[in-house]
């Protein structure tokens, strides 16, 4: 009798020990996984951030990026095609022209919806460019980027990008070549042009700022039918010509652009000359 109840009380002894022994492994284990769950609630947050902020680098990257490839083309199609804007009018002909290739040569849809304040157009209308004393073409372009991020405060910062071009002018025909053989059309109209720098060809194109007056019917413009018609956002800055009746939104447009095209006078049948450099 005394054997068997030994023999019990042993088991029972080590039936507890067995089951503190699994209480202790169960509450480790839940203390562990307790433990990984506060880490990865720490660290995938702090993941995310970083991640966005190397989105946001690479988008600033490759804003500074497209406007340098912009302003490299811009400035080189200007040295190429120098001899065309000579003359009384080449600081306006050479800024226009500036900012057409340089809109042309860049991903407008990328840099409108980045954060380039203002997108491409005010981009384009802050490009400067002048010819110094050594023949060199010299542009610079200033532009703001302005980034948001969840819980932090916005970032902005303005930069400034320069270039110099060193002038191509290749082989200019003399004034008496022009005269005697080569003239200029258009594929509109009926007059031919002995004069690139004619008026008629060379639109004089200003930059305005005063939105306001154009769309409440101020002046003597009217809306574009290409371009300012069809425009949708907000409306930061017009293009108007001299010379012409609409304002526009795009300085890309087909109504700020002359296609002019060098012919032989011989070749032309019925074509008058024109009556500002035809004469």
């Amino acid at each position: 009798m005394f054997s068997c109840q030994k023999y019990f009380s042993k088991k029972a002894f080590q039936n507890d020990k067995k089951t503190a022994s699994n209480l202790k492994r169960t509450s480790f284990s839940a203390s562990q996984e307790g433990a990984v769950t506060v880490e990865a609630s720490l660290i995938l947050p702090l993941f995310l951030i970083v991640l966005l902020l190397l989105a946001s680098a690479g988008e600033i990257l490759m804003i500074h990026g497209q406007i340098a490839h912009g302003l490299r083309e811009a400035v080189c199609q200007a040295a190429v095609t120098e001899y065309a804007v000579t003359g009384k009018t080449a600081n306006a002909v050479s800024q226009v022209n500036v900012r057409t290739t340089f809109l042309s040569s860049v991903n407008r849809k990328f840099l409108d919806k980045s954060g380039l304040l203002g997108g491409s157009a005010k981009a384009a209308a802050s490009i400067r460019l002048v010819k110094n004393s050594k023949e060199e073409y010299e542009a610079q372009i200033t532009y703001t980027i302005r980034k948001a991020f969840p819980f932090l405060s916005p970032m902005a910062g303005s930069y400034t990008q320069k270039i110099r071009q060193k002038a191509m002018t290749g082989y200019v025909p003399s004034g008496d070549e022009i005269s005697e053989g080569m003239v200029y059309i258009t594929p509109h109209e009926s007059v031919y042009h002995t004069d690139l720098n004619c008026t008629h060809l060379a639109l004089d194109i200003s930059i305005d700022e005063d939105v306001g007056k154009y769309l409440d019917g101020k002046t003597s413009y009217k809306e574009c039918e290409k371009c300012t018609k069809y425009h949708e956002g907000d409306i930061t800055c017009l293009y108007v010509a001299k010379e012409g009746d609409a304002y526009h939104t795009d300085l890309s447009c087909s109504g700020l652009k002359r296609t002019v095209k060098q012919v032989d006078k011989s070749t032309l049948k019925g074509v008058k000359p024109c009556q500002r450099c035809g004469k």
